[in-house]
């Protein structure tokens, strides 16, 4: 007898939700029809056939469990914790169904039934207690990281992790570590500090004409200080003077999906707060992930008057381009160039045409067509260190992508993504370099100064 049917005979039952903080409405879980029209748009059930593993099967065993109709077996969880959240499902969706606010708050609900070990409850409370809210305690972290990978431990780790030399979750996390930079963004950029305005301040090149705060992320700030740098650029050569907030906080992204709803709010708060007291014209970010939560906020706060204030002033940094109508860059760059699309960029925020026409704008590069560009790649935040085989499976028809593609050079819009694809090219011993679009922006606005600056000399 299936798992679901052992524990599905009791009656439905409207109320079995109240008094659960954050649960999904009755009304939430009885969205969905079960067309099935969701099915093919999510990469789990693409890859396992299993119904359980589709949005629809997820919801019927989430509806279960709110309602008390099924237990939450370790079976049970295993559906729900495959599912990536990437939000295809929603995309495709013809009802409406908010399916990843009912994932999401049904995590927080089963959250404290979950029988953890001691180590994972001593790892969940550090990474989202203390590492993600923490700019102290990040940079301390990720300088040891940096120092081990000077070392040459870190090659070490990923080749025993490849090889499978290493137990469990942690030779997934040692196969895919990333490489660590010296220094942050913010360390490289302390002399940008501002003292009166009390925020570094990056000038406009030429009249300035917007005032703008970039949101630099925690982890994103510690490992892509090069995207960060080049948004900076971008943005000044548009005519923005740029603030970057020491009071910025994690975006609580990694918290939400993770059943850490409550954590994610106190953060969310600290955001809300801090820049409301900035008089900018947007909040901009680079990093798809981060922007899908900051800019529901609203949503997060129980409609909170200054939250949702706050998420109208969010823009993807591609986005918040083509709306000021910018400057291309006359740069000469060369290459073959393919976009893939971020989950929580084109679903949850549902922004398309404008990174592929901020790539198009680059003189020189040929824009290729990636098939099934707004496929998951299997990032997911911490989704291929908690679910690596499964992560692989749905990576590889990414690779196989962009093998086919042609091209040598992958552009995505979201840090996490970045890593993933990297990690999936190096695997397959495919030569393809990965980058962010700003970072291909600030090169064409770089090499248009240099051909200036010769000519006039």
């Amino acid at each position: 007898m299936s798992e679901e049917k052992k524990h599905s005979s009791a009656p439905p039952k409207e109320g079995a939700t109240e008094g659960k903080p954050d649960a999904p409405t009755f009304e939430q879980v009885s969205s969905c029809v079960h067309c099935g029209i969701c099915l093919e748009s999510c990469p789990t059930y693409k890859e396992l056939r299993v119904e359980m593993d589709s949005p629809r099967g997820r919801i019927y065993l989430m509806k279960g469990i709110l309602q008390e109709r099924l237990a939450p077996t370790e079976t049970v969880l295993a559906h729900l914790d495959q599912c990536l959240d990437c939000r295809a499902c929603e995309t495709a969706c013809p009802s409406g169904v908010p399916y990843s606010q009912i994932l999401e708050k049904t995590r927080q609900v089963l959250e404290p039934q979950r029988p953890h070990g001691l180590i994972v409850r001593l790892l969940r409370w550090f990474l989202f207690r203390k590492l993600l809210p923490n700019r102290g305690v990040q940079a301390f972290v990720f300088k040891l990281l940096w120092m081990q990978q000077a070392l040459g431990l870190a090659a070490l780790g990923r080749r025993l992790g490849r090889a499978g030399l290493l137990p469990g979750k942690l030779g997934a996390l040692a196969a895919q570590a990333p490489a660590i930079p010296f220094r942050s963004f913010r360390q490289a950029t302390k002399d940008a500090w501002h003292p009166k305005m009390g925020v570094r301040f990056f000038p406009a090149r030429g009249e300035a004409k917007r005032r703008v705060a970039l949101f630099t992320g925690c982890l994103a700030d510690q490992l892509f200080a090069g995207v960060n740098e080049a948004t900076v650029r971008v943005l000044t050569e548009n005519g923005c003077e740029v603030e970057v907030l020491t009071t910025e906080s994690c975006c609580g992204a990694l918290h939400i999906h993770n059943g850490e709803r409550d954590a994610a709010k106190e953060l969310a708060r600290a955001n809300v707060a801090a820049f409301a007291a900035r008089p900018v014209d947007a909040i901009l970010t680079n990093a798809a992930g981060c922007s899908a939560e900051l800019r529901h906020y609203g949503e997060l706060l129980d409609h909170d008057p200054a939250a949702e204030a706050f998420g109208r002033k969010i823009r993807d940094i591609t986005e918040f381009l083509v709306e000021i109508a910018w400057t291309p860059p006359g740069g000469v760059l060369s290459g073959k160039v393919a976009y893939d699309e971020p989950c929580h960029l084109l679903h949850a925020q549902k922004i398309s045409a404008p990174p592929k026409a901020v790539l198009q704008a680059i003189p020189g590069i040929e824009c290729v067509p990636l098939d099934d560009a707004d496929a998951c790649c299997g990032s997911a935040g911490l989704y291929s260190v908690t679910q690596p085989e499964l992560s692989k499976k749905v990576l590889a028809r990414k690779i196989d992508a962009i093998r086919r593609s042609g091209a040598d050079t992958v552009v995505t819009g979201n840090p996490g993504c970045i890593m993933q694809i990297r990690y999936g090219l190096k695997e397959a011993g495919l030569p393809v370099k990965v980058f962010h679009p700003v970072e291909l922006l600030a090169e064409s606005y770089s090499r248009n100064e240099t051909a200036q600056k010769a000519e006039g000399s």
